[in-house]
């Protein structure tokens, strides 16, 4: 009987089988439970940054007779005055970029001599947790506030961009006043310049902005695809929001095979547009409003 007991004290073949099995499906568990956290961790301080942004917009106009931060980072040519100039939120020209290989990047410059570093005040509120290149700035404010006629302030434009960003949508936007639901109205969002003036990636230029008119899905720039289908976003009223992207894969596939991140369009049936009217409408909710799907004088 003893040695019958003292046979059976070790693990037959098959049971240490079994147990190896369990141990690595616990710990597959495991990693996937803490990548998971460590994603949500990331999303969570990816929010507060954004928040910062607008909190940081709403205290500029405080101190500035309600006029916002201005989203440009550079002069448009002969088009931006020195009133507007001054309300750049961040300087991304001149010594403040340098050109390292196929990107350009901002310096610690374009952020400290910007219109927002005095209400902000610290370089790592301009970079999201979530942005794993080795550029200072991941976000952009939207083109459409804080601007003296919208789509960024550029001139007229003509071609292509006719029916997308025609004059019935350039109305301004210059003060707190001008934005009749702040709660509805997008103020800041993750970018990735990809493919702009000739680089692969670059500091991101001015305003994030898409086509105002939601039956012409044109994504002029696209939001940066960090978190899986999710982007996080900033309100005017200071609250955030995170958008559930449900073409995530069709949006990469396009810029990918593009090569740039801007002038993206996936298709054109409802379904098609699901992703980008959800951008669309947080433009400038209450101004951009539409009379027909023909819409386009």
């Amino acid at each position: 009987m003893n040695a019958a007991r003292a046979a059976r004290k070790g693990f037959t073949l098959v049971e240490l089988m079994v147990v190896i099995v369990i141990l690595a499906l616990l710990i597959s568990m495991f990693l996937v439970a803490s990548g998971t956290i460590s994603n949500s961790a990331l999303s969570t301080e990816d929010t507060a940054k954004l928040r910062s942004l607008t909190m940081a917009n709403a205290a500029y106009a405080v101190d500035h007779k309600q006029r916002l931060l201005s989203p440009r980072t550079e002069p448009n040519g002969q088009e931006s005055t020195e009133a507007q100039i001054k309300r750049f939120w961040v300087k991304s020209y001149d010594d403040n970029v340098e050109n390292v290989g196929d990107a350009r990047v901002d310096l610690s410059t374009a952020l400290t001599e910007g219109a927002a570093w005095e209400y902000i005040g610290d370089e790592a509120a301009y970079k999201s947790p979530l942005d794993t290149t080795d550029r200072l700035r991941s976000y952009s404010l939207n083109s459409f506030v804080g601007v003296d006629r919208c789509a960024d302030e550029y001139p007229e434009m003509s071609g292509v961009f006719v029916p997308a960003f025609n004059t019935r949508y350039r109305v301004p936007c210059q003060t707190v006043a001008d934005i009749p639901q702040p709660a509805g109205t997008l103020c800041a969002i993750g970018e990735v310049d990809q493919g702009f003036a000739g680089f692969a990636e670059t500091a991101n230029a001015n305003g994030w902005c898409v086509s105002p008119n939601p039956n012409m899905a044109l994504w002029k720039d696209t939001p940066a695809l960090w978190n899986r289908n999710r982007v996080n976003i900033s309100l005017m009223d200071g609250s955030t929001e995170t958008i559930v992207l449900q073409q995530d894969d069709a949006l990469r596939d396009k810029i990918n095979q593009s090569g740039s991140s801007h002038n993206i369009t996936i298709g054109f049936n409802d379904q098609d547009k699901v992703d980008f009217q959800q951008f669309s409408k947080r433009l400038l909710p209450g101004v951009l409003e539409y009379r027909t799907a023909s819409d386009q004088e």
